[in-house]
């Protein structure tokens, strides 16, 4: 085996390596970003639910309004937050997403290499093995030729 086929093959293990912790970080985001969405969705179903509660009541005094307001704003303020969660997550994601794809496209293309010079180096062998034979077959039957006449 050739060196440079031996650095190429070496190259095609890392650029592997760099594939797989880019794989793994795309997984991790994809994870946060699921988590995010569901926060999202029970911090809204707990928003929808909290809406309701002043209907549902009869009489209720200034001050459990004024609680019930502030309160109302601060989960406002945290439906937003996760919003902007949200958005963040999916953006980390699709960043992660096209380092993977990057990093797979690399690996492909190295490989291609890794085989082109395998199969080059493998036809090189083959025809200095065929000239040989050649050479062999040529002096045998020179020799053959010349011991029988």
């Amino acid at each position: 085996m050739s060196r440079r086929l031996q650095r190429v093959r070496k190259i095609v293990e890392l650029a592997e390596v760099e594939l797989d912790q880019a794989a793994q970080t795309y997984a991790y985001m994809q994870s946060k970003l699921a988590d995010a969405k569901q926060q999202l969705e029970s911090l809204q179903s707990y928003c929808d639910e909290y809406a309701k509660k002043p209907s549902s009541v009869n009489s209720i005094s200034p001050i459990q309004l004024q609680t019930y307001n502030a309160f109302s704003d601060k989960l406002s303020q945290a439906l937003v937050a996760q919003r902007n969660q949200v958005e963040e997550s999916e953006k980390m994601q699709s960043l992660a997403k096209d380092n993977w794809i990057e990093k797979r496209a690399r690996v492909k293309s190295l490989e291609a290499l890794l085989k082109r010079i395998s199969n080059n180096e493998q036809a090189q062998i083959n025809r200095q093995e065929q000239r040989m034979l050649d050479e062999l077959s040529a002096q045998k039957y020179i020799q053959n030729k010349n011991n029988s006449g």
